[in-house]
């Protein structure tokens, strides 16, 4: 028998398994688990952790906190604290993870198997699917107002939408996508999840709750909310006498530039040779005027700095497949790029209308018809390096 299995992939991170798991053998993003290879019990000294028909048995009037299962642990969820019992991350096959998974992708392979749901990630620009719940979660992150709700489901202004994926990154239920990736989860934590006195029972709570995790007890008239969830705030928003209240904290959403090129405003002095050595005029400076600048005059205030962040947006909407994600390594690290076949392209504009640093141009050359778009060549780092500003660097 194995471990805790959880399908990565259509995980929410919500941390309900993680929160429901009485001995933390669950971690989220990045995933651990532990996988009953009884590692650790071969490495306790003490026999405080025993392997027993298949289980892990621990006592812990034997543990000597000695570390050594944390050592041996594969999976590194493997824990030894200053905490009762002591010794945490082994699994003891409770399934408390499987009932509290909201969307059934936590498996106990050989105990309960639960069929792998498929995840199919659209190749769109940006789209919302049909596991969108309307609980407008995305609406007040947008950081250009380009989402409101529409009978009950999120409905994205494309021509407001700059891609930056922080929609996609908050949604709780994962019907967000853009430029056919799957987003990075935003961390988050439920400060505070309460039920107050003044509920009546009328388990709307319990209905519009998309993963039914809400229940209500008839006998003792008491709602019973989750330790942790999505924290779409469906059930406190449909409350009809505002007895549910939900607080939630979320990470900082991950910048769509944290790696790979990445402009560093405080340090740019505007100055333009990462423009003018850029070979596919990937990086724009515009004037307030908007007119792109060659260089930086004494008359000029600080322009605008555009720069293609190879987000794929251009990608995914190309009808031809002359614009194509590459990759490229420095250093021993891989890279997004952009790559684009001139004889494919024609001419369209569908990529510049969706491009939202508005980087890209139809040059009307028939032999280099489209420019704009970074091939992680690194010239404008070299040329910001030799104008001493330090403003480009690759992460």
């Amino acid at each position: 028998m194995a471990g805790i299995k959880i399908q990565e992939d259509a995980c929410l991170v919500c941390n309900a398994c993680s929160k429901a798991c009485p001995t933390e053998a669950i971690e989220i993003a990045p995933f651990k688990t532990c996988n009953l290879c009884f590692s650790c019990a071969s490495a306790c000294p003490t026999g405080a952790l025993v392997e027993n028909n298949g289980k892990l048995i621990y006592n812990g009037s034997k543990c000597i906190k000695c570390g050594n299962c944390a050592t041996a642990c594969p999976t590194g969820i493997k824990k030894v604290d200053d905490r009762f019992p002591y010794s945490k991350g082994h699994c003891v096959l409770c399934e408390k993870c499987v009932d509290a998974c909201p969307i059934d992708i936590i498996s106990i392979p050989g105990k309960i198997d639960k069929p792998e749901k498929e995840v199919t990630i659209p190749q769109e620009p940006i789209k919302v699917t049909e596991a969108c719940v309307g609980c407008s979660e995305c609406v007040p992150v947008c950081p250009v107002d380009a989402i409101s709700i529409e009978d009950e489901l999120a409905v994205i202004d494309t021509e407001k939408c700059i891609y930056c994926s922080v929609c996609a990154q908050t949604c709780p239920w994962n019907a967000i996508y853009v430029a056919g990736k799957k987003p990075s989860k935003r961390q988050k934590e439920i400060k505070s999840f309460t039920v107050t006195e003044e509920c009546i029972g009328c388990e709307k709570c319990v209905e519009v709750c998309p993963g039914d995790m809400i229940t209500y007890n008839a006998e003792d008239l008491i709602v019973k909310l989750p330790e942790a969830c999505p924290a779409c705030h469906l059930c406190e928003q449909n409350c009809p006498v505002d007895a549910i209240s939900l607080e939630v904290e979320y990470g900082s959403a991950k910048p769509v530039t944290e790696e790979g090129l990445v402009w560093y405003e405080d340090k740019c002095n505007y100055c333009g040779p990462c423009a003018i050595k850029c070979p596919t005029n990937a990086i724009n400076l515009i004037n307030q005027k908007g007119l792109a600048l060659p260089s930086r005059t004494k008359t000029d205030k600080d322009p605008e700095f555009r720069m293609c962040i190879r987000c794929g947006a251009c990608v995914m909407k190309c009808p031809t497949g002359a614009l194509k994600m590459g990759k490229i390594t420095h250093e021993g690290k891989e890279y997004n790029r952009i790559e684009f076949s001139p004889a494919l392209c024609n001419q369209c504009g569908e990529c510049v209308d969706v491009c939202p640093q508005d980087t890209l141009k139809l040059t009307g050359d028939e032999k280099k018809p489209l420019e704009g778009y970074c091939i992680l060549c690194l010239k404008c780092i070299e040329a910001c390096d030799k104008a001493k500003r330090n403003a480009l660097g690759l992460q």
